[in-house]
């Protein structure tokens, strides 16, 4: 199967979210991403969490707190960074979620906003 032109290939932006949690709590990435996925469809239904397509692309958390790298669909942020507001626990650990910044590459977004 040949690959789509550079033109017709889909155009991505990347949200650099910044995890809090309690002293000495620890989550998941697989936890992370399937209540980010949980938000996204509950808040978007189910064509917009499809046209917003939310995947954890980098994840590092260490207890206390991490960050994440986000990616969403260009055009698509600003409900990405609804259903990221909509994440309050993560398998019943409280999480506080802020976006810092978003850029249009995976590296520039994690040196410029993380």
């Amino acid at each position: 199967m040949k690959h789509l032109p550079k033109h017709l290939r889909p155009r991505w932006r990347y949200l650099a979210v910044r995890i809090d949690l309690p002293a000495g709590e620890t989550v998941g990435r697989r936890a992370f991403q399937r209540e980010l996925w949980y938000a996204g469809q509950n808040l978007l239904g189910d064509p917009g969490s499809a046209d917003a397509v939310l995947s954890v692309v980098r994840f590092s958390v260490s207890p206390g707190g991490g960050s994440a790298v986000v990616k969403a669909r260009r055009g698509e942020e600003g409900p990405a960074r609804a259903a990221l507001a909509c994440v309050d626990t993560v398998e019943g650990t409280p999480v506080g979620l802020s976006v810092g910044g978003i850029g249009g590459t995976i590296r520039a977004t994690a040196e410029n906003h993380l």
